[in-house]
C-alpha cells in the first residue's frame, strides 16, 4: 500500500514542481480560523488553480504517486460545491485543519455506535500500484499525509458534518478499509468522496456486513440513493465505492 515516512510540507504558490514532477500553476488550501480548533487558520493543503480533464489529471496523480513515498504529499482529485467551481470548501476555508487532541478514534469508535457489530474481514492479495491509480477530472489536491486515508483527518474535512463525522473520523474507517481491501482514496469534494477498491469481498455474509459498515457510515447512500439490495450486487462489481453526505 502507499504509504510515506512521515507527512510532507506543502509547496508554495511558486513551485512548479514536486519530486520532479511538473505541477500545474496552485495556491494553498487553508483552514478556517472559526472551525479550526486553534482558532487560527493554517495551511492544509495546495490545490490546482484550474480544473484538469479527467486523463491529465490521472497522468498527473500517477506520477505523484511514484514520489509519494518521498514528498509525503498525497495526489489526488479535488471537486467542489456546484459543478466546475473549486471555490467551496477549497478556495472560501470550509476547512476545519487537523485535530490536536493526540488521541484519534478507531474504526470501531466510529461505527459500533451507528449499529455496526460484524466488521467484514480483510481480503488478502496484491495492492495498488501507481499505475493504476485514476481519478475524475477535478483540481490537483496535494495534502501532507502518511498514507491515503490520512487526507480527510489532515484536512478537518467537514463534508459529514451533519452526521456528526469529523475528517478524524472518516480517515479512521477509510485507513481499516485502506488494510482490509486495499482501497485507495481518489477524490474529496464538498461533501463527497471517491475510492478505489483492489479487494472487495466476494462472499455473500462479507457483503452483507460491508454493506452495514457502508450505511453506518454513509446512510445516504442508501436512504437518498440506491435500496439495500441494488447497493449489495453493486459492490460485488464495481471497483469504486462513492459516497455522499446531505
Amino acid at each position: 500500500m502507499f504509504t510515506a515516512a512521515a507527512p510532507g510540507l506543502l509547496p508554495d504558490e511558486s513551485t512548479s514542481e514536486l519530486g520532479g514532477v511538473a505541477l500545474p500553476p496552485g495556491s494553498i488550501v487553508r483552514s478556517d480560523p472559526g472551525f479550526d480548533q486553534t482558532g487560527e487558520s493554517r495551511p492544509v493543503a495546495w490545490i490546482s488553480r484550474d480544473i484538469l480533464s479527467e486523463d491529465a489529471l490521472s497522468k498527473l496523480v500517477r506520477s505523484l504517486v511514484e514520489v509519494f513515498p518521498t514528498t509525503g504529499l498525497w495526489p489526488l482529485a479535488a471537486a467542489g460545491l456546484g459543478g466546475d467551481s473549486l471555490e467551496r470548501p477549497w478556495t472560501d476555508g470550509e476547512l476545519a485543519g487537523p485535530p490536536v487532541e493526540a488521541v484519534a478514534p478507531t474504526p470501531d469508535d466510529v461505527l459500533s455506535g451507528r449499529g455496526v457489530t460484524t466488521f467484514a474481514d480483510a481480503v488478502t492479495g496484491p495492492d495498488y500500484t501507481a499505475s493504476d491509480v485514476y481519478t475524475p477530472h477535478g483540481g490537483l489536491l496535494l495534502v501532507p499525509a502518511r498514507r491515503p486515508s490520512d487526507v480527510p483527518g489532515a484536512l478537518g474535512w467537514m463534508g459529514p458534518v451533519n452526521h456528526d463525522l469529523s475528517g478524524a473520523d472518516i480517515s479512521a474507517v477509510l485507513a481499516s478499509w485502506e488494510d482490509r481491501f486495499g482501497a485507495v482514496l481518489v477524490q474529496i469534494g464538498f461533501a463527497e468522496l471517491a475510492l478505489l477498491v483492489r479487494r472487495p469481498p466476494a462472499a455473500e455474509n462479507q457483503v452483507e456486513r460491508l454493506v452495514d459498515e457502508h450505511y453506518a457510515f454513509c446512510p445516504d447512500n442508501i436512504d437518498q440513493g440506491l435500496d439495500r439490495e441494488t447497493y449489495t450486487d453493486m459492490l460485488t462489481v464495481r471497483d469504486v465505492w462513492s459516497f455522499w453526505w446531505d
